[in-house]
């Protein structure tokens, strides 16, 4: 994924725009902006407003000061893109139409026989539009890959001092990694508990079996003396409740510890590596912004040169959940479709640098993958 967001340059698009004086002009009907002469229009733009609800797998209700709001944002992300895109043909490396093609097949594959247009339809997205917004989000992931990634390096010696600066995000809880099993007959669970933790993937049809990692202090109240006791492979007692037997397994416990450095390294190298990732992107943008001519409508320039800080937002129920699915006004490619795996692991891979410390055996990287 890209080091940062478009939607969060727009503040830097503010600051440019009133330093560049941007201009405004009568433009061609449908057009909302043009980015060094390149059209940016407005079903583009709803387009992409459209992709990132469905991500959502929301409804839009919003207010009328929101909603321009929302379009302002989208604008800019589209403003950016253009000028992604405009870099990568002056640099004579372009998303061509295989690398499209091969997204696309992709994305395609995730489906049943037609499924995927049924779904573009259903949510109001036009193919060749979506395809646009495929097309963009390569070429973002091309613009890090081969412009931003080249000049950034991370030493040895940052990653040491990270590390001593944050040794308290590097102190590890203890967790257990157990099971919780229900059942209708109480022979079944002991069938069970006499093979485990052999089997706790495949359990009997008979029986309920839900295994997760939790912190010590976040065992569920009902079990949390018998979890205390319990030694790796074996269940608790099983006893009668809410009409069902239950029982508890430990498959292994972690006792509470500090992460070493070596093993924090990768940890630390993704998040200075995000940082100069977000550094370096923004001063592109900000050089590229300086030299660019764009020209916007009359009825969406407001809200692109208004400040966050300066609109009067109204509450937005959907203001949270779009807070939470940066991904989607990043990559509005895959991660365009609810259900697919992008999408998944943008939403519960995005992590603070606390948490991703305190999580060492997830996936550090988030990426854009299938489901």
């Amino acid at each position: 994924m890209l080091p940062a967001r478009p939607v969060r340059f727009i503040p830097l698009l503010f600051c440019c725009f009133l330093l560049a004086a941007c201009l405004e002009s009568r433009l061609p009907e449908g057009v909302v902006a043009t980015v060094n002469g390149e059209l940016v229009h407005l079903r583009s733009v709803q387009s992409l407003l459209d992709s990132r609800s469905a991500a959502l797998g929301t409804l839009q209700s919003s207010s009328l000061e929101n909603m321009k709001r929302r379009y302002g944002e989208a604008l800019g992300t589209l403003i950016i893109h253009a000028l992604v895109r405009q870099e990568l043909e002056h640099r004579q490396i372009p998303v061509g139409d295989a690398a499209l093609e091969l997204a696309v097949a992709q994305v395609r594959g995730d489906y049943e026989p037609g499924g995927l247009s049924k779904f573009l339809a259903d949510e109001s997205l036009d193919e060749a539009d979506w395809q646009a917004l495929m097309r963009d989000h390569l070429a973002m992931l091309t613009f890090e890959k081969r412009v931003l990634l080249p000049g950034i390096r991370v030493s040895l010696d940052e990653v040491r001092a990270y590390y001593r600066e944050h040794q308290a995000d590097f102190q590890l809880p203890e967790t257990l990694d157990l099971c919780l099993i229900s059942g209708e007959e109480r022979s079944a669970l002991d069938v069970f508990c006499a093979a485990f933790p052999a089997g706790r993937k495949t359990p009997r049809s008979d029986l309920l079996v839900q295994c997760l990692e939790v912190r010590g202090d976040e065992v569920p109240p009902p079990w949390n003396k018998d979890t205390s006791a319990l030694k790796p492979g074996a269940c608790a007692p099983a006893r009668r409740q809410n009409g069902s037997w239950q029982t508890v397994a430990l498959v292994e416990r972690q006792k509470a510890h500090s992460l070493d450095m070596a093993d924090a390294y990768p940890l630390i190298e993704h998040i200075l590596l995000e940082r100069k990732k977000n550094a370096a992107f923004e001063q592109w943008l900000e050089g590229s912004l300086s030299r660019a001519v764009i020209k916007v409508s009359p009825l969406l320039k407001e809200e692109l040169l208004t400040p966050a800080s300066g609109r009067q937002a109204q509450p937005d129920e959907n203001d949270d959940e779009e807070a939470r699915t940066d991904a989607v006004d990043a990559s509005p490619g895959p991660d365009a479709v609810p259900g697919g795996q992008a999408g998944r692991e943008e939403k519960s891979g995005r992590k603070s640098e606390r948490d991703i410390a305190r999580n060492p055996r997830q996936d550090d990287a988030a990426g854009t993958g299938r489901r």
